[in-house]
């Protein structure tokens, strides 16, 4: 059932004054927020249309902030690696020039150069475990795992959680050293007189098996100049080994040489020549004394020619066996690679009587694996993935900037192979052969440190690692413009312009305060006051 209220006159009037004071009360208390907050509202709903439009402006306000931090780490991130990896270039080119400078005086360089290249490559390991904020920087998309094992670790070897010992590079490089030198130090080749006083003769290793993969082959037949010393050559098959001779029946003039080449399981060779003379030291390895008899020279020949063997074993050979362990050292990784399972260096296999036979992948039980970071390959080419890929961050809406980095860059790799060539393969003593040994490490080791600065070249990954540092800045100066736009943007629809409200306060307050004194005087009328 529907009540109608009763009318009373004059109470629609009563009523809309009411409603009247109100509205101004609350134009007031709402005017009163806005000064002292400085906002429109406190709710979106006050903004009235304006209330999408500021929406939207606080959601892109917050992505340009998550931006912001995310290109303030990125920056501090790149800029510690651009750091690292120059310093990773400065020491290979530092090396480098060292070595080459060294030629000038090598007995006294040799050995600072070794202590030198040691302690540069301890150096370049342990910059390539660097971090910021807790997280490595060269371990490509891992950044938890410390991407190299420790300097003494790979040097030296450890064992592992399981007992197991795990040789480091010091053992590779003696290993394969020893096992291309063979039992007479002279790249695994046999010396024998063929007359004991008129002809020497030269055999390859016998092992065939080993022959071809360790050691001295002979390239060919030895050349000579004069008529007095004689020269026979066999060459070797896959199941007899080749053979020189050298004979003498009358004695050589000064200056009469014998040439040869010895090749070496890479393809590469080196030349021994021994010139007749006077006189010569009794350790040379280029010169034999003219003795009193063919014999007497003959025996000369052949002490200088088991010099020369010996000599180019311990130069050439060793030093090439070292830079090679050392560069397929380096090649290592715990994990990754082209079948997912991490990539294997080289060891070298045995038959049962302990002759070097080849070589067999390397295992995690016996080997030390270098780096541990992640190592991604390309399953359609079988090679790495870029690098600066691994690691991105988004600085804006559809643009992100790759900053990751890895310690096994093939550069990088590089750069510590050629310092480990130079701390294990710089002679150790000062005679006949010292020259020669810090010559071909100067040439080995010289031309893997190359790649600090030659391109390809570490240096080409710290410009990559700018250029990324680069768009970082300049994505966040961009960032930074636009958010003071829409900032602006904003401000205009949510704050307040304090002299336009402290205006209509003012103008609100005075209309208030005359209803309420007319009201007042209105509710003092009687018929009374009305007639006087």
């Amino acid at each position: 059932m529907t009540t109608i209220t009763p009318f009373a006159a004059g109470s629609y009037l009563t009523t809309r004054n009411a409603s009247q004071l109100q509205a101004l009360k609350g134009q007031l208390n709402d005017l009163t927020n806005q000064l002292s907050s400085g906002q429109v509202s406190q709710t979106y709903g006050g903004l009235g249309s304006g209330r999408s439009t500021a929406l939207s402006a606080q959601a892109t306000l917050s992505a340009l902030t998550g931006y912001a931090a995310g290109i303030t780490a990125a920056q501090t991130r790149t800029n510690l690696a651009v750091t690292s990896l120059t310093q990773v270039a400065t020491l290979g080119t530092s090396t480098g020039t060292m070595l080459q400078n060294g030629l000038q005086s090598v007995a006294a360089n040799s050995v600072s150069g070794r202590s030198t290249a040691l302690a540069n490559l301890q150096t370049a390991l342990d910059t390539l475990n660097e971090s910021a904020a807790g997280n490595y920087l060269f371990g490509g998309s891992n950044t938890t795992t410390q991407p190299v094992v420790d300097s003494s670790k790979i040097l030296d070897g450890t064992t592992d959680a399981s007992g197991n010992k795990l040789d480091g590079l010091s053992t590779l490089i003696s290993q394969r050293v020893t096992a291309e030198l063979g039992a007479g130090g002279n790249g695994r080749l046999t010396q024998t007189p063929a007359n004991p006083t008129t002809s020497v003769q030269i055999t390859e290793e016998t092992n065939d098996a080993t022959r071809g993969k360790f050691g001295f082959t002979l390239a060919g037949a030895p050349t000579t100049t004069g008529t007095a010393i004689g020269a026979t050559y066999a060459a070797g098959t896959a199941t007899s080994p080749g053979n020189f001779t050298l004979s003498m029946t009358t004695q050589p003039s000064a200056g009469d040489t014998v040439s040869f080449a010895l090749k070496m399981a890479d393809g590469t060779s080196t030349t021994i020549t021994l010139t007749a003379a006077t006189s010569a030291d009794p350790k040379s390895i280029t010169n034999f004394a003219i003795g009193s008899s063919p014999a007497q020279t003959m025996a000369n020949l052949s002490t200088t020619l088991s010099n020369a063997l010996t000599g180019a074993a311990n130069s050439t050979l060793a030093v090439n066996a070292t830079a090679a362990t050392a560069s397929n050292f380096f090649s290592g990784a715990a994990n990754g690679g082209p079948s997912g399972t991490g990539v294997m260096p080289q060891r070298i296999a045995y038959d049962g009587n302990k002759n070097p036979i080849g070589y067999t992948p390397a295992t995690a039980q016996n080997t030390v694996l270098w780096y541990q970071g992640e190592n991604s390959y390309d399953p359609a080419t079988g090679k790495p993935t870029p690098a600066i890929d691994t690691q991105s961050v988004q600085v804006s809406a559809t643009g992100s900037v790759g900053t990751g980095a890895r310690a096994n860059d093939p550069t990088v790799q590089n750069v510590l192979a050629g310092l480990a060539t130079m701390a294990f393969g710089l002679p150790t003593t000062n005679d006949a052969n010292t020259y020669n040994t810090y010559q071909t490490v100067a040439t080995k080791a010289g031309n893997l440190l190359s790649s600090a600065n030659q391109t390809p070249s570490v240096q080409d990954t710290v410009t990559q690692l700018t250029i990324a540092s680069t768009r970082l800045s300049n994505a966040g100066t961009t960032n930074k413009a636009l958010q003071n736009t829409v900032q602006n943007t904003l401000d205009g629809i949510e704050q307040i312009s304090p002299e336009e409200v402290i205006t209509k306060l003012l103008d609100v307050q005075n209309r208030l305060q005359a209803s309420y004194q007319v009201t007042a005087t209105l509710s003092k009328l009687s018929l009374v006051n009305y007639i006087s």
